[in-house]
C-alpha cells in the first residue's frame, strides 16, 4: 500500500494511465499531481485562482485530460515538459472519459447548482465537437465511456442517467430517484452503474432495464470504477470505506477502510493490477489487487 499527501484539500479526481504505470490525481485546490514509480509531477500549480479540479482521463497516447470549474485543458508531454492543447470551454466541465483513440466525452454544467449544460463529443484531432450535443437543462454531472465498445454515458442534475451508443441515433434514458455524483461502464458497454445515495444502480443497457440494485454502504457513495473484465465494481462512500461487489449478483467481495477519511474518488488501473482512493482530506491511497 502507497499513500501520498498531495492535495491540502478534497481529492476530487482520479485516474491511472494506460499501461497502469502513472497515476494522476486532482484536487479541489486545482492541483494536478502525476506520480509513477520513479517521480511525482506537479502539473497544475495549487492556488487561489485555480480551477477546482472536476474529473482527470488519460488518453491512448499517454495524453492527460483535465475538466476544470472553468473547463478542460489538454495536457501532452513535450520535450520533457507538460504543456495545455486543445480549446477551454466556455462552461465549467464536471467529467471527462476518452471515448477512442482521439475522441473525448464532455460533461458541462455547475457542479451542485442544476444550471443549463450539455454532454458532448469531442474529436482532438481536429478540436471540434462531433455529433449531435445534448442539451441538459439541470447539467451534466458525471459522464464515462466504454471506448472498446464505442458507449459513453451520462448522468444529469435531473435525476437521470443516459447510455448512448455512438453508432445509433437513439440514447437510453434511465430516471433515478437523486442525481448521481458518479457513473461507470462496464469495459463492454453493456452495464451502467451510477451512484446514487447510499447505494448503487445497475443498468443493463442493452435490455434498457434496471438489472440490480446493490447495498451496503452506510453513507453516500460518490465514486466507482470497473475492473478490466467487468467482473468487479469497486465503489468509494463518505463511510469512509471502499468495497468491491460482484458485478454480476451485487455481492459483496471485500470492504476496505484505508487512511484517507470520506472516500471522494476511486479508479481501478487498466491492467487490473491495483486500485486508487482519494479522501476529503487531501490523501490518495493506492493498493495492489490479490
Amino acid at each position: 500500500m502507497l499513500l501520498y499527501h498531495d492535495h491540502s484539500t478534497v481529492v476530487t479526481a482520479l485516474a491511472f494511465s494506460p499501461d497502469g504505470s502513472a497515476l494522476a490525481s486532482g484536487g479541489r485546490d486545482g492541483a494536478v499531481w502525476v506520480r509513477s514509480d520513479a517521480s511525482a509531477e506537479l502539473l497544475v500549480e495549487p492556488g487561489l485562482k485555480a480551477p477546482a479540479v472536476h474529473g482527470l482521463t488519460f488518453l491512448a497516447d499517454g495524453g492527460l485530460v483535465v475538466a476544470h470549474a472553468h473547463g478542460w485543458h489538454l495536457y501532452r508531454r513535450t520535450d520533457g515538459t507538460w504543456r495545455a492543447f486543445g480549446p477551454p470551454a466556455p462552461a465549467g466541465v464536471n467529467g471527462v472519459a476518452a471515448a477512442g483513440p482521439h475522441w473525448l466525452a464532455v460533461g458541462t454544467g455547475d457542479r451542485v447548482k442544476p444550471t443549463p449544460g450539455a454532454f458532448e463529443l469531442w474529436d482532438l484531432k481536429t478540436e471540434k465537437r462531433i455529433g449531435p450535443a445534448f442539451r441538459e437543462p439541470n447539467g451534466v454531472r458525471a459522464v464515462a465511456a466504454a471506448p472498446a465498445a464505442g458507449v459513453v454515458a451520462w448522468a444529469t442534475g435531473h435525476m437521470k442517467v443516459t447510455a448512448w451508443d455512438v453508432r445509433k441515433r437513439d440514447p437510453v434514458h434511465f430516471p433515478l430517484r437523486h442525481t448521481a455524483p458518479g457513473i461507470a461502464l462496464s469495459p463492454d458497454g453493456a452495464t451502467l452503474a451510477a451512484a446514487v445515495d447510499w447505494g448503487v444502480r445497475l443498468f443493463d443497457v442493452p435490455k434498457r432495464q434496471e438489472r440490480l440494485a446493490v447495498k451496503g454502504h452506510k453513507g453516500m457513495v460518490t465514486s466507482l470504477a470497473f475492473s478490466s473484465d467487468g467482473a468487479t465494481l469497486v465503489t468509494g462512500s463518505w463511510d469512509q470505506t471502499v468495497r468491491l461487489w460482484d458485478a454480476a449478483t451485487g455481492a459483496e467481495r471485500a470492504g476496505l477502510s484505508w487512511p484517507v477519511g470520506k472516500v471522494t474518488a476511486v479508479t481501478w488501473a487498466a491492467d487490473g493490477l491495483r486500485i486508487a482512493a482519494g479522501g476529503d482530506g487531501g490523501a490518495v491511497v493506492v493498493w495492489d489487487v490479490d
